[in-house]
């Protein structure tokens, strides 16, 4: 089984936890405010209370924007299970979310130390630590938030692939079952570590020969169970999954194809690295982070912190998630190319620990260090207090609308969104969680129109929190408990929710 080497001495052990500090500082600081609980996260909450309270057995999770094509279960029984702790309460995600970054912050630490030096593992945790946009990302809560953290053990299966290193092969086995879990898109670089064992050194032959059966046995039949939802529901439902990748794959839905298409994926990948990695300072144009990151990696192999076989691994894996992309027939997206980070954040790393033994370089690098933190307090400051559209406001909105609900009498009511088409969610949960039993608005329901933005009806409205606003009911008589129960009263499921 893996077995990883930890013993570090005191001036690491503060460095790595003053990382930590800062890290868990730019996760959890003004959480409320910053955390983003919209309609993915309105979707986990309703399958964690179906897992929870209807005590249903999932073998899936929300379905994807491929159609008949689910995610895996894994992130909403974790989220089940905080919510079981903390009495459903949504504004537990911080926790798992938190432990999620941090683990992340560690594992970069401990893949730059196994293959590089302390040195460079420090210069890793501290990039990801103190990012804004990392800790942006891991305050996402959706299942793929957890692919910076896959990608980063991923590295180290292939840094270990080539050094032959074939009690990885479990390691293998576990992140290959993960990608039904955390991000199907993930699929196109598994076989990068066999080609990183294979391109090791040595006949070909006589690679093939040390791999054992049993680790083999082991790491398909971790592949297996940890994959087993997947199964377990292609098996019942016919391999649908199965099915609907192929229809999807051949169903032309208009996107842009040829150059324009290839830009697209050039400049979406560019995006996500600069939101990532720079999230409060513009870069015009975008695409520029390509040649200076190729820059970059050359003045990085030229000085030998890195061997050729291992950048045509990264350079392999960038090509077969861009060419995924590109062939695909659905939307580019920048969340597909988050995973191209943790190559990111090794190459710059490698690149500043070239200098750091000259002549006052380290200086200068400590001083780039320092300047990176302090623009990242600020971006943490600044776009936090911008937020108007935070799980903090919808909560309080739905607090006041509860607050008039019980002041009235109202069993049951109505909300109406006057909103733009994708304004209008993160709200469902709150209102079952507050106790709040809403029914299809209509003439016969007291209905709460919730205005986004609130300037829309400024003169209208009863109140304002953040963006939101709320123009109580004209309707001062209640509705009678069989019409609020009325199964054709009832709202429809969620979009993207299944039982």
């Amino acid at each position: 089984m893996l077995k990883i080497k930890t013993k570090l001495n005191g001036k690491t052990l503060i460095i790595l936890g003053m990382i930590l500090v800062i890290g868990l500082i730019m996760r959890v600081y003004n959480f409320e405010k910053s955390f983003a609980f919209a309609h993915d996260q309105d979707l986990y909450s309703w399958i964690a209370k179906d897992i929870v309270v209807n005590k249903h057995i999932r073998t899936v999770g929300q379905i994807t924007s491929v159609d008949g094509v689910f995610i895996g279960p894994l992130y909403y029984y974790m989220m089940a299970f905080v919510y079981f702790l903390f009495g459903m309460n949504p504004i537990s995600a911080i926790v798992p979310l938190t432990t999620i970054g941090l683990l992340t912050i560690v594992s970069f630490f401990i893949l730059g130390k196994k293959y590089f030096s302390e040195r460079v593992g420090i210069v890793m945790a501290f990039i990801y630590a103190v990012s804004y946009g990392a800790a942006l990302y891991d305050k996402w809560s959706c299942p793929t938030e957890l692919a910076i953290l896959w990608t980063v053990w991923f590295l180290y299966l292939i840094f270990g692939m080539f050094r032959k290193n074939l009690k990885l092969m479990p390691l293998f086995g576990v992140l290959a079952g993960l990608t039904y879990h955390i991000h199907i898109a993930l699929i196109p670089v598994l076989p990068i570590p066999i080609l990183a064992y294979f391109m090791s050194g040595g006949k070909f032959k006589e690679n093939l020969k040390k791999i054992k059966i049993k680790n083999v046995l082991v790491t398909l039949l971790l592949f297996m169970l940890i994959s087993s939802p997947f199964w377990i529901f292609e098996l019942k439902h016919n391999f649908s999954q199965v099915r609907s990748v192929i229809t999807a794959s051949q169903k032309d839905l208009g996107q842009p194809v040829g150059f324009v298409k290839f830009k697209k994926v050039i400049n979406a990948s560019a995006i996500e690295i600069q939101q990532r990695l720079l999230i409060g300072l513009p870069i015009k144009p975008v695409e520029i982070v390509w040649p200076i990151f190729l820059l970059i990696t050359y003045v990085v192999y030229k000085f030998k912190k890195i061997k050729g076989k291992e950048l045509i691994a990264f350079f392999v894996w960038f090509f077969i998630i861009g060419l995924a992309q590109y062939t695909s027939k659905r939307i580019v997206s920048e969340y597909y190319f988050t995973n191209y980070l943790a190559i990111f954040v090794v190459i710059v790393s490698l690149f500043f620990d070239i200098f750091w033994d000259k002549k006052y370089f380290d200086k200068v690098i400590l001083g780039i260090g320092g300047i990176y933190l302090i623009a990242n307090f600020v971006w943490l400051i600044k776009i936090t207090n911008q937020n108007n559209d935070s799980y903090l406001y919808k909560r309080q909105l739905v607090e006041y609308i509860r607050a008039d609900q019980l002041k009235k009498g109202y069993p049951c009511i109505g909300i109406n969104y006057v909103a733009k088409f994708g304004d209008g969610v993160g709200f469902r949960y709150l209102f079952w969680y507050k106790g709040v039993e809403i029914i299809k608005p209509s003439g016969s329901v007291p209905t709460y129109n919730v205005i986004i933005p609130w300037e829309t009806s400024a003169n209208e409205i009863s109140e304002k929190f953040g963006r939101f606003g709320v123009v109580l009911p004209v309707q001062k008589e209640a509705s009678s408990s069989e019409w609020c129960k009325a199964k054709e009263n009832q709202l429809d499921p969620l979009l993207g929710y299944t039982e």
